[in-house]
């Protein structure tokens, strides 16, 4: 299976579940370890394992991409030729092969085959598994000439349903008891006695053994770690004994629920179910930290179980253990008491839940709205707002970080988010743009366009949170033709004008460039727009080019590009009409951004002369209102800033600062398209004060200036957060640099795998190495090429730094792409 794509950590330990060719590199978990005990059976008749894999289990695999979309089987040749065996035999061999497998429906096709004239051992068997998939009534227990297996294993059976159901097991228990008699002194016997003990302690209204027939039954079996169905058995025994301890009354239960379930943990320690038990056991023990930490690796290594794990981990991270009506009631603290909050876990927890198996959103979302007065007050606040409103199957929500960021898919507002849920400016970009192009508004005399450009990673970013939350979107796609043809992508009217560029106005084609730039797709707006090798020989020719060299500045965004030729090609050919006014000042302001990339002082000292002149003419023209030549003046001058930044000019630097940002505070705008572009130019304009301020040495001033911007501006833009976690860790905050890049990271994007990874190195430093690794985790999620937070694992794992499923995560790793490319460990 080279083709299948190892992408979830749970593919480890039920590796065998998905080939049984393979050699794991961890040891898989017991109930797929099962499936490779079965496949090398001789006996069809013989005794099956207690554990079997959830019915849903397979489903889950394919969906989270553990198993193609036909599921072939893959096994051995000789285990291929036994399948193809027609007898009796071999039928009810290869049914429960494939009941260990996971393979329900097969199991239960094959088990058809056998007709009523078969041997008796196979009919009991066949009985009893077509009942165990619910194909038929669980039959009674056969006559003696069933063999004893089948007998023991048909009472169990009904003891078993009958501890489910709340009803009284006692006869069947005793039936069962009276079988394994005959087995004693053989090791089948002890096997036996062991499972019985299992069910009576799940049945309601038996006596409970006492902890010490527990211990020794346990002692009996586990001698001999190469017996599988021993460990099986002491498996299954220890686990009810734990959860039994666990349904106790008193605090006294607490001691024999985390003895056994950390027994059974040492017999099966990759077993999602097995963890999820000794975390309840932990937690119900006072040991906080080993709850988590066994929460977090059966998150990692489980699917059917990971929803719960994760409900867990929310519980310890939030500041109170509360959940509403409906929902799952964890383990209580010892004492009731109110714990603080762990944002680091709460973050890592709620991304994991919201971005694992979409299928079943409504019972994660579930999980989210039962822990609404728990998550209320925490930076999860949102999403638990969010989880309770898209429970109407009415809303069709999009997760929430595509819904935020709605106009950059399909052109328009999303209408169903609360208005704390919306950017207050960043979104508008794509929007007014698209305005633009609608009502064909003129770019000569005032700001039609925000400031803001959509960075060229940004459709990358959106189209792996698109695929982190299992969202099928064209309109998140990175690819243009896919986001072009998507239904929920680019909108009808656009994607005519779009297919029929060539034939448009020159100003319409330059205002959908711009707006081709505005949802992210720059080489894409470069191509339907002349460059600078046709002349600009009118206002509209460059406007056109100057949407071209914006385009190309945007998608060059991070490399010192030679863009200076075009600039001047650009700026030497505005004549002397009115309507080049703007453009000249506007070409001014790019082309020194670009000079400042590429760190070249006198180019901007040139275009700042020439520029002083240009803003000086623009701003006295009377089609230009106060409030567009006040916006123009702010932009300048916040350009003009790079000059005496490199210089060390710190004079000129404060004052171009005064004027950039004492405008910007001023302006509020007048109706609601200048209120979004003051409010627009405000953000840019306090970003830059942050650096400044920072280079200045004016750490106090930048953090208050950051904060405002994160707290007030603008609360869910994610370099804002980013900014503000660099500044908190410069000053010596680590704690409060975590909090940040947490809440970058809960956005999701953009930014989503610097977000993710910075957080990974604070937890590094704080000592949380196994949240580190989550980060770093996460990180990989949004960038399956990433070396860096590869390389982080590799060496947290090398220096013995993780938890005991650290072989698990590492080997998880190893398949990523990247892996190959890390280089060597340094010790």
């Amino acid at each position: 299976m080279a083709d299948i794509a190892w992408r979830d950590p749970a593919a480890l330990p039920l590796r065998p579940l998905i080939d049984l060719t393979a050699d794991p590199a961890v040891p898989p978990a017991l109930v797929a370890e099962a499936a490779l005990f079965c496949a090398g059976r001789s006996d069809p008749c013989g005794w099956l394992p207690a554990h079997a894999p959830p019915a849903g289990l397979r489903r889950a695999m394919r969906r989270c991409g553990l198993l193609d979309a036909t599921d072939p089987l893959v096994a051995p040749p000789e285990v291929r030729e036994r399948l193809e065996a027609d007898d009796p035999a071999g039928l009810l061999w290869a049914a429960r092969l494939m009941r260990a497998l996971g393979r329900r429906e097969d199991a239960a096709r094959l088990l058809r085959c056998l007709g009523g004239d078969v041997p008796p051992p196979v009919r009991a068997w066949r009985d009893l598994l077509l009942a165990e998939h619910g194909r038929r009534p669980l039959p009674p227990v056969p006559p003696e000439a069933a063999g004893l297996p089948a007998r023991l294993a048909t009472a169990l059976a009904h003891a078993g349903r009958a501890a489910a159901g709340g009803q009284p097991a006692a006869e069947a228990l005793a039936t069962a008891e009276a079988l394994a008699a005959a087995l004693a002194g053989d090791r089948f016997g002890v096997v036996a006695r062991a499972r019985i003990l299992a069910v009576r302690l799940r049945c309601p209204g038996e006596p409970v053994p006492d902890v010490d027939t527990v211990r020794a039954a346990a002692r009996d079996l586990s001698t001999d770690r190469g017996d599988f169905l021993a460990r099986d058995a002491v498996l299954a025994l220890l686990r009810a004994a734990a959860r039994a301890a666990l349904n106790g009354a008193g605090a006294t239960a607490a001691g024999p629920a985390r003895e056994f379930a950390d027994a059974a943990l040492a017999l099966d320690p990759t077993g999602a179910a097995t963890r999820l038990l000794a975390a309840d056991a932990a937690r119900a023990a006072g040991d906080r930290e080993a709850a988590r930490i066994h929460y977090r690796v059966a998150a990692r290594t489980g699917l059917a179980e990971r929803t719960a794990a994760l409900a867990g981990l929310l519980d310890l991270a939030a500041p109170t253990a509360t959940v509403e009506g409906g929902g799952p009631t964890p383990p209580a603290d010892p004492g009731g008491t109110a714990v603080p909050a762990d944002p680091g876990e709460l973050v890592g927890a709620l991304a994991d839940l919201l971005a694992s198996d979409r299928r079943e959103e409504r019972d994660r979302l579930a999980v989210l709205v039962a822990r609404r007065p728990s998550l209320g007050g925490t930076v999860c606040a949102d999403t638990v707002r969010w989880a309770v409103a898209v429970r109407d199957p009415a809303a069709g929500a999009r997760p929430l970080p595509l819904e935020r960021y709605r106009p950059f898919l399909d052109v328009s507002p999303s209408e169903i988010l609360d208005p704390v849920d919306t950017p207050p400016v960043a979104i508008h970009t794509p929007l007014m743009s698209y305005a633009a192009v609608l009502e064909r508004r003129e770019p000569w005399f005032r700001e039609i366009h925000p400031q803001r450009a959509t960075a060229a990673m940004f459709r990358h970013e959106m189209q792996a949170t698109a695929a982190v939350y299992g969202y099928p979107s064209g309109g998140a796609s990175a690819d243009y033709r896919t986001w072009l043809a998507a239904p929920d992508g680019c909108p009808p009217e656009l994607r005519d004008r779009l297919a029929n560029a060539a034939d448009l106005p020159l100003l319409d084609r330059a205002l959908l460039g711009r707006l081709l730039s505005a949802v992210g797709f720059h080489a894409e707006a470069e191509q339907i727009l002349p460059g600078p090798d046709v002349p600009a020989r009118d206002p509209e020719g460059a406007y056109a080019l100057a949407s071209w060299i914006f385009a190309e500045q945007m998608l060059t965004t991070g490399h010192a590009a030679e863009l200076e030729p075009h600039f001047r090609t650009l700026y030497d050919q505005l004549g002397d009409d009115v309507r080049y006014a703007r453009t000249r000042v506007v070409t001014t302001i790019n082309a020194t951004v670009n000079a400042a990339r590429r760190r070249e002082p006198e180019t901007i000292a040139r275009w700042r002369k020439l520029g002083e002149e240009d803003l000086a003419r623009y701003t006295a023209l009377a089609e230009v209102s106060e409030f567009d030549a006040a916006i123009m003046t702010s932009r300048w001058f916040r350009a003009m800033g790079f000059l005496p930044f490199l210089t060390g000019d710190r004079d000129l630097l404060r004052a171009d600062m005064d004027r950039w940002l004492g405008i910007a505070r001023e302006l509020t705008g007048h109706d609601a398209h200048t209120r979004v572009i003051a409010a627009d130019n405000y953000f840019p304009a306090v970003e830059t004060a942050v650096r400044t301020h920072t280079y200045l040495g004016e750490r106090g001033t930048a953090l208050a200036l950051v904060d405002e911007l994160a707290e007030r501006i603008d609360p869910i833009d994610p370099k804002t957060w980013l900014t503000a976690g660099e500044l908190r860790y410069q000053a010596g905050d680590v704690g409060g640099a975590l909090d940040a890049y947490l809440r970058a990271a809960h956005l999701q994007f953009p930014y989503g795998r610097i977000s993710w990874f910075n957080a990974g190195q604070v937890h590094e430093q704080l000592g949380r190495a196994d949240l580190a690794a989550e980060c770093y985790r996460r990180s990989l999620a949004h960038w399956p090429t990433g070396v860096t937070p590869l390389r982080r694992l590799r060496d947290l794992h090398l220096r013995g730094r993780l938890p005991d499923d650290g072989g698990v995560l590492v080997a998880w790793a190893a398949g990523q792409p990247a892996w190959s490319g890390l280089p060597a460990f340094e010790g």
